[in-house]
């Protein structure tokens, strides 16, 4: 009994450091603004690995990195929080897999929300997915990259906006 308990407990352990963060939490950060964003990933260990912002704080993004050490274990390898003053409908969100099973692990979680599928693109070397609900617009992409060895990776990324998104053009 004692073997099974630590048997669960471990599996469980190692599911949820590798589930680190669900898809409808990355999915909610649009709907924060950047300090939030910013408590909430810290929260659960992720690391700033750098942001910009406009002189004059009209934009900017902040990558955020699990683990940043050890990128085995990242999962997924950053999210990208991009947003404009307090205009919540201009957050975006994106993040980027390189693994397979970690990918379609966050892809279950994907279609069980109430997203519509919209079409595909395919591009040099991409295939990008479009899903909509009634606020929201993700874009699915798959892209093949060779390395420095020759030797091909795929990535896999989820881009979340706001389905009235309108870039802001600045001028400067």
């Amino acid at each position: 009994m004692k073997n099974i308990l630590t048997i669960l407990f471990l599996l469980l352990f190692s599911f949820s450091f590798s589930q680190n963060i669900t898809f409808e939490e990355i999915l909610n950060l649009k709907s924060k603004n950047q300090s939030e964003v910013k408590k909430y990933l810290k929260n659960k260990e992720w690391e700033i690995m750098h942001q910009h912002y406009s002189k004059e704080l009209k934009f900017g993004d902040i990558r955020f990195a699990f683990d940043n050490k050890n990128p085995d274990k990242q999962i997924p390898l950053f999210i990208t929080f991009y947003h404009e003053a307090n205009d919540f409908t201009k957050n975006r969100i994106e993040f980027v897999l390189s693994d397979k099973e970690k990918f379609d692990k966050y892809l279950i979680q994907f279609k069980s929300l109430d997203f519509k599928y919209v079409d595909t693109k395919n591009d040099v070397n991409q295939t990008v997915e479009t899903y909509q609900n009634e606020t929201t617009t993700i874009q699915v992409t798959i892209m093949p990259v060779d390395n420095y060895y020759g030797k091909q990776q795929t990535f896999y990324k989820f881009y979340i906006i706001d389905n009235n998104y309108k870039r802001t053009e600045y001028k400067f």
